[in-house]
């Protein structure tokens, strides 16, 4: 944490203490429920100021934050991104995003635990309004060796979980609403999330990253729901109990190796291509690595909107940014030379309803590990510390007009519809609400050949009939 902190972080940790806030410093922290006794156990509920921030330094560490955005102008509060690696206190850090959980939460594991899904069936039954979707696998031996619980199965069935058996299932995801996701090793057991030696990376008020997971889970749910015979019920539950009360009694032998084929759910084709879940690790399209890579690139964010009657120029005088260069919250390592980005504010059209506007496009010469704000850079200009990272345009044009002359993003989807994402092109029904949610604080997004020939035609409209500002 950087030393010019400091004073502000006193500052709102007494208000936070004075105003009694029990269940933790939301003022500070809005995205965790950070409990009283663990709040005793750092030192925040001391009356001095060197206790209060020796205990918020030794709860940040342990978080492992990478980044805090304080706010002194109107109302104080953090805006935070998270990314950070958990290998103890997993069940804590589930715990509290699920407290946090508002509408959905989806679970992929293999094993699930009886004590995990004891705890989760009691937290579904007070939150009926969580709808709770969970991929597993289904396998009796597992059952029998008790690696996986039926029982914490039916637990989670009478609490109104939907569960579906995937054969051959590995991964371990773990979604709360559209804002945070925890990946990694660690199954939905007591083990997995206490006991052993696990590693996961937990992303907090991420939502780029989310909608990508959320793509991955979607899409494999909708295989298995297309393929049949996946869900489970009360009589799979049922017959599973019968075998182990059968079976379980007679394997007394340590020594010997039992095993048991029976098995229910889908089994799935194999992975030959590109999947949602794929782009999101490795940042690449399903496309060859020649042809040209397409972006909209937004600039402006929804708290802040840009004035709709500037253009392009004025806007980047006025908002002191470089003509260009654009710039990332979050290194852009899929963008490379010669990609070509769709310069999208995040402003007003001409009757002034909130929409992102389309106003030109540039090519790049590609994201390097060099192009990066240094320290001195943000201290000249603070808002590099939201957005650190750069791409420098090598050529292009925008509208030299105001930005309510450009092309609106609705009108890109009314045009093309699914056709806009390549993410989309496999799914059969997408509706407006998706195609909206697709770009919803996103600083850039891949779009699809179709895209670029539909808003090059447009912007050659545009430049013809009112000019246009060269860049590069």
């Amino acid at each position: 944490m950087r030393a010019w902190h400091a004073p502000k972080i006193i500052e709102i940790c007494r208000k936070a203490l004075r105003r009694e806030i029990s269940a933790g410093l939301f003022l500070f922290l809005p995205f965790l429920r950070l409990k009283r006794k663990k709040a005793k156990r750092h030192g925040f509920w001391k009356s001095n100021d060197a206790r209060i921030m020796e205990g918020l330094k030794l709860y940040l560490v342990e978080l492992g934050f990478r980044k805090c955005l304080l706010q002194i102008k109107g109302k104080k509060r953090c805006q935070t991104m998270s990314v950070h690696l958990v290998t103890n206190d997993l069940l804590d850090q589930f715990n509290e995003l699920l407290d946090m959980t508002e509408a959905k939460l989806n679970i992929i594991s293999p094993f699930i635990g009886m004590q995990t899904a004891s705890r989760l069936a009691d937290w579904l039954i007070q939150n009926p309004n969580v709808k709770c979707n969970i991929i597993t696998r289904f396998y009796r031996e597992e059952f029998i060796e008790n690696v996986s619980s039926v029982f914490g199965l039916e637990k989670l069935l009478h609490a109104g979980a939907k569960i579906y058996a995937l054969i051959d299932l590995h991964s371990k995801l773990y979604m709360f609403d559209s804002h945070s996701v925890i990946i990694g090793s660690a199954n939905f057991t007591h083990g997995g999330f206490v006991s052993n030696h696990e590693i996961a990376v937990l992303l907090s008020n991420e939502p780029e990253i989310a909608s990508k997971c959320i793509e991955y889970f979607n899409d494999l749910l909708s295989r298995i729901e297309n393929a049949g015979g996946g869900l489970v019920i009360q009589e799979w539950i049922d017959e599973e109990k019968e075998a182990i009360r059968k079976i379980a009694p007679n394997r007394k032998d340590k020594s010997v190796t039992y095993s048991n084929e029976a098995k229910k759910g889908v089994k799935l084709s194999k992975i030959v291509k590109l999947d949602s879940f794929e782009e999101f690790i490795q940042s690449t399209p399903k496309i060859s690595l020649t042809q040209e890579e397409v972006w909209l690139k937004f600039e402006g964010t929804g708290e802040d909107r840009i004035p709709n009657h500037l253009d392009y120029q004025e806007m980047k005088g006025v908002r002191k940014r470089d003509l260009n260069r654009t710039f990332f919250p979050t290194r852009p390592s899929g963008i490379k030379k010669g990609d070509l980005l769709f310069l999208t504010i995040v402003s007003f059209d001409e009757n002034n309803q909130p929409t992102p506007m389309i106003v030109g496009y540039a090519r790049t010469d590609g994201y390097h590990h060099d192009n990066v704000a240094d320290a001195s850079e943000i201290k000249e200009e603070p808002w590099k510390e939201r957005f650190p990272y750069f791409v420098e345009f090598t050529g292009g044009k925008a509208v030299k007009a105001p930005i309510k002359n450009g092309i609106r993003l609705i009108d890109l989807y009314a045009s093309l519809g699914k056709a806009t994402y390549p993410s989309l092109q496999q799914k059969s029904n997408v509706s407006l609400k998706t195609l909206h949610s697709m770009h919803f604080r996103r600083s850039h997004i891949r779009i699809t050949s179709e895209a670029r020939d539909y808003l090059m035609k447009e912007l050659d409209k545009l430049f013809t009939k009112y000019g246009y500002i060269q860049l590069g």
